[in-house]
């Protein structure tokens, strides 16, 4: 049982470390590949180690008692007496509900991923490697990947918050790429040229932030009259304590808010930013795009919500960012739908479900309140799971009838018959992603209803006087509708793919430890989180929309 602040800040940088530890060890293995023939492999297995470290570390973190947070601690690289880099870290309960959910379904992709990349030989090169192509990049890539997205919810500093969102396109843009044909180097290039122009806005929004902090010393209440390093002064903390006490730029604050929202909104695949999605998911490989439905869209939903609760601290309302979060939520939502329901590759179809669902999160956070928040972030939680269940278990589906001859997505069909355990899983996923009871979605999406609702029925609507009934009426049918639509076309399409008949008598693998272990793991999580939200996990989720609210 942890009982220090000590023993906490000790776990958070073991946690932060290992992967990083494990992209040096990459790079040695690369260069050594003709020596470690099976170095690839015994990498992948430690990085699929190393995760379950982590994660077992995230649960210790998360039921050490609440007093204990929020932690804070600084890394100070020297050399020769000079500070070449300062980095503050701050945990609190909503940086450690980000990072635990970083680590679990970076468990289930690595150990996913042990089995699914292998060597692939350059038959126009001399029959060498192709570097994109080599394992131990592949993995290297992948802890950089994840270190990135650890170091997102832990740096106190909103600038370091940038850096750290920015780098995890650095991790993840080769990633895309790893098929190395043209269809993934194009996906990969549009990800990185949308992604890279969305991060720009929300730099601009930072920069609009930091200019709203440019007030005479002497207006300072007296806990801030300290003078900060220069390299502080955009720290989270330091700017939550201005905006209590009104020492903020209001039109700054605004325009911040608006940049960040679209720029991150960029990042966590929000309309109409969201074009790289399809190609993204539907190109990389399936724990790659695992990672990126499942994670790196919640580390940019991250950053929103802290200038979410920044904005609507320093206004002292929530009425400017809840009309900006319901249009883009809405919007995102209903621009899922003719893309769900055409005919299209299954992997593309799961790129849209993100949109959905992110649409759905957006949604909730617009009308705020703490069911619907509490609600919120629990989906966060609940789309992580169940969406990188569905690619991992496709991906197995995919690499298996690979084997037996059937290259394209549009060819496979009867899961069912060839995979029945898979296929299995497959299909109660599917009904769990569009929200079907007894499974987890279901319960978030009613918490973020049931929120709405109760805000409704009380006339306490967004607290915008504004806002007349019948839009919000209109906007919850529109939503009531949107999600009933994409309900029919996810069964359409999945009805294809394990009802019908394959060519064939092929009765493919489904070894367990290799094949199915992480896909149970996250079915269980699916199942669970559906009927009990287990005490730690509850408890983790109220502080966080504690302090999402900033209630102290």
């Amino acid at each position: 049982m942890i009982s220090t602040k000590g023993e906490l800040v000790g776990l958070s940088t073991i946690t932060l470390l290992l992967p990083l530890g494990l992209v040096i060890i990459s790079f040695v293995i690369f260069l050594m590949s003709k020596k470690l023939k099976k170095g690839n492999r015994v990498l992948g297995v430690m990085t699929a180690a190393a995760s379950a470290v982590q994660l077992v570390m995230s649960v210790l973190m998360m039921t050490a008692p609440q007093e204990l947070y929020p932690v804070d601690f600084s890394f100070r690289l020297n050399l020769i007496f000079v500070d070449l880099i300062t980095v503050d870290f701050y945990i609190d309960a909503l940086s450690l509900f980000f990072v635990l959910l970083v680590n679990m379904i970076a468990f289930a992709v690595t150990w996913n991923a042990v089995s699914s990349i292998e060597v692939v030989e350059d038959v126009k090169s001399e029959n060498k490697k192709r570097l994109i192509k080599e394992p131990a990049i592949f993995h290297g890539l992948v802890n950089l990947f994840h270190f990135t997205m650890l170091l997102v919810p832990m740096v106190n500093n909103l600038v370091g918050l940038w850096i750290a969102i920015e780098l995890t396109t650095l991790g993840s843009a080769f990633l895309v790429a790893y098929k190395d044909d043209r269809d993934s180097w194009e996906a990969a290039w549009k990800y990185l040229v949308i992604t890279s122009t969305g991060i720009i806005l929300a730099l601009l929004g930072t920069m609009f932030l930091a200019n709203a902090i440019t007030i005479p010393a002497s207006q300072l209440p007296p806990n801030l009259k300290t003078q900060l390093p220069s390299d502080q002064l955009m720290n989270w903390t330091y700017l939550m304590e201005l905006a209590r006490n009104g020492k903020l730029n209001l039109e700054f604050v605004k325009l911040a808010f608006l940049f960040a929202v679209f720029g991150y909104g960029t990042k966590a695949g929000l309309a109409p930013m969201h074009t790289w999605l399809p190609d993204g998911h539907g190109e990389a490989p399936s724990p790659i795009s695992a990672l990126l439905s499942g994670v790196l869209l919640k580390s940019a939903l991250y950053a929103i919500l802290r200038f979410y609760t920044l904005t609507n601290t320093a206004l002292k309302s929530f009425t400017f960012t809840s009309g900006i979060l319901l249009g883009i939520g809405l919007f995102s939502l209903l621009t899922a739908v003719p893309f769900i329901l055409k005919e299209n590759k299954f992997k593309r179809v799961l790129a849209y479900h993100s949109l959905e669902h992110m649409g759905i999160i957006t949604f909730g956070l617009g009308f705020g309140g703490a069911v619907a928040l509490f609600g919120v972030v629990l989906h966060s939680l609940n789309h992580a799971v169940t969406k990188s269940l569905m690619f991992l278990s496709f991906g197995n589906v995919i690499r298996q009838y690979d084997k037996h001859g059937i290259k394209k997505q549009e060819d496979i069909t009867g899961i069912f018959r060839s995979m029945p355990v898979t296929g299995g899983i497959l299909a109660l996923g599917a009904l769990a992603l569009v929200g079907t009871p007894p499974f987890n979605i279901f319960l978030s999406e009613f918490i973020i209803l049931w929120g709405v609702l109760k805000r409704f029925w009380s006339k306490d609507i967004l607290d915008i006087p504004e806002f007349s009934h019948p839009v919000i009426i209109i906007a919850v049918i529109l939503f009531m509708i949107s999600t009933t639509l994409i309900f029919y076309g996810l069964v359409k399409h999945l009805g294809k793919l394990v009802l019908h008949k394959v060519e064939g008598d092929h009765k493919m693998e489904e070894k367990f430890w290799r094949d199915l272990f992480p896909l149970v793991m996250l079915f269980i999580f699916v199942l669970v989180l559906g009927v009990w939200i287990f005490p730690p996990l509850s408890g983790l989720i109220r502080e966080s929309v504690r302090i999402i609210l900033d209630q102290h």
